[in-house]
């Protein structure tokens, strides 16, 4: 059976999604964890969580590891 509260789940998970990982620290952290196997630059949920995290100063990326 269809529930219309599983599309509102569904579109807060996704991928594509920037507005809820963006939306508060408690978001951009379950974020993160429902998007631990995506890759921070090409998944546009955790890369808005990833911003989010660093800028309240819960994340400090590891300085031995290079980006590119």
């Amino acid at each position: 059976m269809y529930d219309p509260d599983d599309a509102v789940l569904l579109e807060h998970l996704s991928c594509e999604n920037t507005d809820y990982p963006a939306s508060s620290v408690r978001a951009a952290h379950r974020t993160m964890q429902v998007h631990r196997e995506c890759l921070v630059g090409e998944c546009r949920a955790k890369t808005a969580a990833h911003a989010k995290l660093k800028e309240a100063g819960h994340l400090t990326p590891d300085s031995s590891r290079v980006r590119d």
